[in-house]
């Protein structure tokens, strides 16, 4: 686990010094907001994180009422990352605007699939950003559980409906990081996405080179799995060319027929990662379910 903090113009000029010195090394900024708002302190913020250390995130505060604005909104949040490689997540921030709660939990579901997709579709990690009650009462949160989570909830729990990877739970400087008084937002990030990142090869990130050209490709191991789990798999290698390369096998994995095992690969990072993300969405890897392996 990683301590984050997230600022914005709010927060001033901050000390990116005392915020490494702190032993914080992690932060997402506000890049903008709305179709046409920009913060004035995030480029600044990425120059000196990237001087002293901080693995950076984006965030992008909406406005938006309609798929259409979500999306002019993506694309308002991609100029700004243009030319820039994020380690930490893209997030779109959803929160309690009067337009917003206008909408259903239809409606305020299909921004964040707006936005987030085309986030996704230009290479970048997505990732929601909401309280745990707005996740849990104002969208149709099992729509969303293909995309990562930034939940908010201040105390001594999170109870996000939704798996999270990072947990914003105090916002009255809990790190006690000089120079923010009591008011600063504070996190835990539960996943090392500068690994991940790298190595799917979002973000601006060509996919890892760690390894030999002839073992950068990925094996996957799934299941054992339902036959319907499996079929939805199955679509998906179609989808991606997979089936016809011969690079999907399925056994039965008990006597009954009632399960199977899936091997797939080998797969490219980008393969993997969007074959990870249905696994994530089917509950597989939370079973444990799903393995991959360099090959």
């Amino acid at each position: 686990m990683e301590s984050a903090i997230d600022v914005s113009k709010w927060q001033g000029t901050v000390d990116w010094a005392a915020v490494k010195n702190a032993g914080v090394s992690h932060a997402m900024l506000r890049a903008g907001y709305g179709t046409a708002g920009t913060d004035p302190q995030f480029k600044r913020n990425v120059a000196n994180c990237e001087l002293h250390g901080v693995h950076w995130g984006a965030y992008w505060y909406s406005y938006a009422t309609t798929p259409a604005a979500a999306r002019q909104e993506a694309a308002r949040c991609l100029q700004q990352l243009a030319g820039l490689r994020p380690e930490l997540p893209v997030a779109y921030d959803i929160e309690y605007e009067p337009g917003i709660l206008a909408l259903d939990n239809a409606g305020r579901t299909a921004l964040v699939k707006a936005f987030l997709g085309a986030v996704e579709d230009a290479g970048y990690y997505g990732i929601l950003y909401a309280s745990t009650d707005f996740i849990r009462n104002r969208l149709n949160w099992r729509e969303l559980a293909c995309y990562d989570v930034w939940a908010a909830q201040y105390g001594s729990a999170c109870t996000c409906p939704l798996p999270y990877g990072i947990w914003q739970y105090s916002s009255r400087n809990a790190l006690g990081i000089p120079g923010f008084g009591s008011s600063l937002d504070c996190n835990r990030l539960y996943k090392d996405y500068p690994a991940l990142i790298r190595a799917a090869g979002r973000n601006g990130f060509a996919p890892a080179q760690t390894a030999p050209p002839e073992t950068r490709c990925q094996r996957l191991t799934i299941g054992p799995v339902s036959s319907g789990d499996a079929w939805t798999l199955l679509q998906r290698c179609r989808t991606l060319g997979l089936t016809d390369a011969g690079l999907y096998r399925s056994a039965w994995a008990d006597d009954a027929h009632t399960t199977q095992t899936l091997t797939i690969g080998p797969v490219s990072s980008g393969d993997a990662w969007t074959l990870l993300r249905d696994c994530r969405t089917l509950g597989l890897t939370d079973a444990g379910l799903y393995r991959s392996e360099y090959v």
